[in-house]
């Protein structure tokens, strides 16, 4: 099994990746505030109910565009390698557990649903964070490979099973009236590993191709759900130390970058296209 996570955002870096705040004194300085003072910042966190799954392999059916939409859907499900088999408590359970977690050690104030009674509306730096989507989407990830020898181009294609975790947030200030709702979005894609290779068989003087393919199970998916839920209390955590540097630096500055604080390091490199990806606000 292979992961890789994906965010549709992509930042203007200026600064490398290496250097990170090193050269950025101002924003370092005021990024070092925020984390002094996180423990200010209450979030009251409402998970959703259920997870969307869906199946996007209906070119594996024979006689899939003749089917009826409900007829469709059925044999999606039944013929999916994955979602048919993901528990959504599961997945909840492995997300959210990562999530809360990690925004605890971050020095976040974390408050429930059950806990409501004691989330501090009336506190200047009090959030809600309703995760209003979590959706899994199952689908062929279509592979080329291609090698030149000779004068010949010689392609091998394949289809990769892949499984996308996407989940959609909206953020906003508690106790205020007509408060805007920031919304949020990221995405991450588990799929097969593969490994293969041309190679001129000697024996025959063909180009032959060897290919091995390490399946993505079920479990993976579970996987990559505990992954994410760590990943993105590291994004929320990010969002609001950058808003705070925004809001801080001296009259006139301006960021020139999009940075991202790792808790274990205790370190800023520059975010890149690790991080939420802002859609808006309503």
């Amino acid at each position: 099994m292979k992961f890789r996570y994906r965010s549709l955002i992509f930042t203007v870096c200026v600064i490398s990746g290496l250097l990170g705040l090193q050269s950025c004194l101002p924003e370092r300085k005021i990024a070092n505030g925020f984390i002094q003072s996180s423990n200010a910042l209450n979030l009251l966190v409402r998970p959703p109910d259920l997870v969307f799954k869906y199946n996007h392999k209906g070119e594996i059916i024979e006689g899939f565009d003749s089917l009826s939409a409900d007829q469709q859907d059925s044999a999606l499900l039944v013929s999916s390698r994955y979602v048919q088999f993901l528990n959504d408590s599961i997945l909840l359970e492995s997300y959210m557990n990562q999530f809360i977690g990690e925004l605890r050690a971050s020095g976040f104030n974390v408050y429930l649903a059950d806990a409501i009674d004691s989330f501090m509306t009336d506190k200047p730096q009090s959030y809600i964070l309703d995760i209003s989507q979590i959706q899994v989407d199952e689908y062929l990830y279509p592979l080329l490979d291609e090698e030149d020898y000779m004068d010949t181009t010689y392609y091998k294609q394949f289809n990769l099973n892949a499984v996308d975790f996407s989940c959609w947030f909206e953020l906003s200030k508690a106790n205020t009236a007509n408060a805007k709702k920031m919304l949020l979005y990221s995405t991450g894609t588990a799929y097969d590993t593969f490994d293969g290779r041309f190679f001129n068989d000697p024996f025959t003087g063909n180009v032959r191709y060897k290919y091995n393919i390490d399946s993505l199970k079920t479990k993976d998916v579970y996987t990559m759900a505990t992954y994410l839920g760590k990943k993105h209390a590291g994004y929320l955590f990010d969002y609001f130390m950058n808003q705070y540097i925004a809001k801080h630096l001296p009259e006139g500055m301006r960021m020139i970058d999009y940075f991202h604080y790792d808790r274990k390091k205790q370190s800023f490199t520059s975010a890149y296209d690790e991080r939420f990806e802002i859609l808006g606000s309503r």
